[in-house]
């Protein structure tokens, strides 16, 4: 392991695009090794906190699958409203929300979760998707003054959904070999867009050689000017990736007259991308 290398630098693009953040970490899950190129560090977050790292975090996944898909909307997150005038006296929560919701359907089946998400009282897990529609339709429940609104799983007021209308052609440098495994390369994009396709020429190249995707984003300025691949590993251990932009395209220029995605490389070079074609984003 190199224990003091320099940087690399980032060599200029070929589209210049304002506001990008200076660097993203991407840590590596599981027993891959550690490349000789990655470097001890010495963690430094007041440091860290000085650059241009987004604030916020932003994955980018692929579109589930329908099962998958079903499953989530079995989901709702219920939130206590108190009586007027005792705006500190919630009623407890689960004995309530089963009483609120009773009193007007009372064949309805769902599940209570004690550990709650986003701020809500409890979490619902319906049988069905249906059975969650059903209450949906009849809410805010409302009991002894106090009432229980249902929100969506997706929509609470703490998740924004981005449509993802730009594309990029990005070369992401001095790529490590021991990370060219498509899951691999999925994983360092994911910060900052979707995967669409590798350029299958990469899989065969030398070590550290340019790795060149199309990736899917909201917005260009998304894409970091390094990606920081993190190995925590008796120590942590980092190797950085250079980011160039070698092209942005809208979404709307990649698709035939059929609304199919057209991809660069041909068939050798797409990773599921017909499952991202009407994939939207979360931050």
């Amino acid at each position: 392991m190199q224990s003091g290398s320099a940087h690399p630098a980032s060599p200029p693009d070929a589209v210049d695009v304002h506001g990008r953040p200076d660097y993203l970490d991407s840590y590596v899950q599981g027993n891959l090794p550690t490349p000789a190129t990655a470097e001890l560090v010495v963690v430094t977050p007041g440091h860290d906190l000085l650059t241009t790292r987004p604030r916020t975090l932003r994955v980018y996944l692929p579109a589930p699958s329908p099962e998958m898909s079903r499953f989530a909307r079995c989901f709702a997150y219920a939130y206590i409203t108190p009586p007027p005038g005792a705006p500190c006296n919630k009623p407890d929560p689960a004995p309530f929300i089963r009483a609120a919701i009773g009193a007007v359907l009372p064949g309805l089946r769902f599940e209570l979760i004690a550990a709650p998400d986003h701020g809500a009282d409890m979490t619902l897990r319906f049988a069905t998707p249906e059975d969650r529609e059903a209450a949906m339709e009849r809410q805010p429940f409302e009991l002894d003054g106090a009432s229980v609104k249902l929100v969506r799983e997706g929509e609470t007021s703490n998740v924004r959904r981005v449509r993802q209308e730009t594309l990029a052609h990005v070369a992401l440098h001095g790529y490590p070999r021991e990370l060219r495994a498509v899951e691999e390369i999925r994983g360092r994009c994911s910060g900052f867009g979707q995967l669409l396709e590798v350029d299958p020429a990469c899989y065969d190249a030398p070590d550290l050689s340019p790795v060149r995707v199309v990736v899917r984003m909201e917005r260009a300025r998304e894409i970091p000017r390094q990606v920081r691949i993190m190995w925590l590993r008796d120590g942590v251990f980092r190797h950085v990736v250079p980011v160039q932009i070698l092209r942005v395209w809208n979404w709307s220029e990649v698709v035939d007259a059929n609304g199919e995605y057209v991809p660069m490389y041909g068939p050798a070079g797409v990773w599921n991308w017909s499952e991202a074609v009407d994939a939207y984003g979360c931050v």
